[in-house]
């Protein structure tokens, strides 16, 4: 079975756990929170999604709820930071969660410096129980992200935006219209009139996309039965998990896994 990690698990109390350490081999698992990996030293091979980057000095990686990784490596030295999304500055989060997809960022060694620093002073600051400043020191490191990235955030988070941000965090759950416009800010009636005019696409469709891309990644790198995986990926009924999967990919999710090269 899929190793899968909940913030009790990992993070244990509040939402930011810091920890410098030497990673060995992880098999495939996934998890509900953000996660950062800091790499100082070492060599190996870092698997977000199927797509297979070599760990190096300098690299950094970003993980959101709905990515699948793996890590093989003798030894590497890095620096983890593991972030529930209330732990942060959400239109940042946004932007990172929306352009990373599998990807990283090779830094220089001054950056990789400033931000490892950051990263020990939130460690300490989440030691002292100072959550302020942790949310702080936590932004801190997502805007250097976003500027490196050339994702600098412009302004707040529209209310389209925010009901997608709460859709990326909370699909697995029973997940509607009404708790993402809550979220949101606006009524449910708006919320779906907006998000048309903003995604070319309704809200339904919305969710239902990332509930599938995120069963597929599922049948390619789990064991998990097409039964639990339709139920953990927020779909509440086979029979229509299965149809509209053959209908939307050409084939049912059986089929899907075994064309599947993972």
């Amino acid at each position: 079975m899929i190793d899968r990690y909940t913030r009790l698990q990992k993070i244990t109390n509040g939402n930011i756990k810091v920890k410098e350490k030497t990673i060995h081999d992880y098999p495939t698992h996934w998890h509900e929170f953000y996660e950062i990996e800091l790499i100082l030293s070492g060599c190996g091979s870092y698997i977000i999604d199927g797509l297979e980057r070599q760990i190096e000095k300098n690299m950094l990686f970003f993980m959101t709820p709905v990515n699948f990784h793996r890590v093989s490596t003798s030894g590497s030295d890095v620096i983890t930071l593991m972030f529930m999304g209330e732990a942060c500055d959400k239109s940042m989060l946004f932007r990172l969660s929306s352009m990373f997809d599998s990807d990283c960022v090779r830094l220089t060694d001054s950056d990789t410096a400033y931000i490892a620093s950051i990263m020990r002073e939130l460690k300490s600051a989440v030691a002292c129980g100072d959550t302020e400043y942790s949310f702080h020191l936590l932004n801190c490191i997502l805007g250097k992200l976003c500027r490196l990235t050339d994702k600098a955030p412009s302004g707040h988070l529209s209310k389209v935006q925010k009901a997608m941000l709460y859709v990326q965090n909370n699909f697995r759950s029973g997940v509607t219209l009404s708790d993402a416009a809550q979220a949101a800010g606006v009524t449910p009636s708006y919320l779906s009139s907006i998000f048309l005019t903003s995604c070319g696409t309704n809200f339904k469709e919305y969710l239902n996309g990332i509930r599938y891309d995120y069963a597929k990644k599922m049948l390619a790198f789990s064991d998990m039965t097409v039964t639990d995986i339709c139920y953990e990926s927020g779909f509440n009924d086979y029979a229509n998990f299965e149809r509209n999967f053959k209908a939307r990919f050409g084939m049912s999710p059986k089929e899907y896994r075994a064309s599947s090269p993972v």
